[in-house]
């Protein structure tokens, strides 16, 4: 196979060797078998690429090049035995500068660059999957992280709960060790387990505490239980998105909790004492004579503790008449109504 280096790597014949190097990298990084596990056609160019960078950023190479070339090259050039892309010899590139553009990091001395490999068509060339062995230290990367829906009932939302779940969460692959690769017939392939990606959802129980006053839409993290981080970087997090489910009492104001309770008409009238729901039990709510429909009545550090600040409970009063009258309590009312106009 012979190939035009300028046409693989998309640059004029003037370019100089930054333009080349940039070139390449751009297009290195795009065909990287690591980013396309598993592509023969990604194989394939990034073995042309390299191929085209190896000739092109050797003064020597690119010269005798542009002076024989194309086929006369690969034919005729390096003493008469010809460029040989079948046995292309990757031991002379320069991966240490490349891969420390690349990848970042220093470089390293040649005999340190050979760990893992991967193969090329016949050829093995040597990689490390971080490129860490050709760049210096690999580059940390953070994990991503996971979120999830979580709906709690109301009162759990504001007198705070504790809870173990079991959800599908990240863990680092165990065919693999969280490589994303496996030995395969002397070289190296994908890890089927996990499809190269180093991780896995497995069932996992998780411990949550659930703070008081959690609010609708508020975020719980727990650090560290997202996905894996590579090349030595933090996993990331697992983040609840919390919904709260409807009370068939209370509805919420901030901190402060709104309700309504039915107060018969006497009550209303000569005054009396109810029995109310709070978020810890019950508490008595005395009603004075004369209330009106409507009125609204404070239970004061009844509502919601987040921290240290303390809601209230407020209590809107609804007068409930009575649905029957007898002819004497209907002479009592209308005898009330001459005695005690409403104004």
């Amino acid at each position: 196979m012979s190939l035009d280096p300028y046409k693989t790597l998309g640059v004029d014949k003037k370019a100089n060797q930054d333009t080349i190097k940039k070139a390449y990298r751009n297009l290195a990084r795009k065909y990287h078998p690591d980013v396309n596990p598993g592509d023969k056609g990604a194989e394939e160019k990034f073995k042309e690429l390299s191929m085209a960078y190896d000739i092109l950023s050797d003064p020597a190479k690119k010269s005798e090049y542009d002076n024989l070339g194309k086929e006369a090259f690969f034919e005729k050039g390096f003493g008469g035995a010809g460029y040989q892309t079948g046995n292309f010899d990757f031991s002379d590139f320069r991966w240490d500068d490349l891969f420390a553009d690349l990848f970042g990091g220093g470089s390293k001395p040649r005999s340190s660059r050979r760990k893992n490999s991967f193969a090329f068509g016949g050829d093995q060339v040597d990689f490390s999957s971080s490129f860490g062995d050709f760049g210096g230290r690999a580059v940390q990367k953070k994990g991503a992280d996971v979120v999830r829906e979580l709906n709690i009932p109301f009162l759990d939302a504001v007198n705070g709960q504790e809870m173990t779940l079991r959800l599908d969460l990240p863990q680092q692959c165990q065919q693999c060790g969280g490589q994303g690769l496996v030995s395969q017939g002397g070289g190296v392939g994908q890890c089927q387990a996990c499809r190269g990606q180093g991780s896995v959802l497995a069932k996992q129980g998780i411990k949550l505490r659930i703070p008081p006053g959690v609010s609708d839409g508020q975020k719980i993290r727990l650090r560290g239980k997202g996905w894996p981080g590579q090349n030595g970087g933090a996993p990331g997090d697992l983040n609840f998105v919390i919904h709260v489910l409807p009370h068939e009492v209370f509805t919420r104001d901030g901190l402060n909790l709104l309700m309504e309770k039915d107060v018969s008409l006497y009550d209303a009238l000569l005054g009396g004492s109810v029995k109310v729901p709070t978020p810890s039990g019950h508490a008595t709510l005395k009603i004075p004579a004369m209330t009106q429909n409507g009125a609204k009545f404070r239970l004061k550090g009844q509502g919601i503790t987040s921290g240290k600040k303390t809601g209230d409970l407020y209590v809107t009063v609804k007068v409930t008449l009575p649905t029957k009258l007898t002819e004497g309590a209907r002479e009592l009312v209308e005898k009330l109504a001459e005695m005690a106009p409403v104004s």
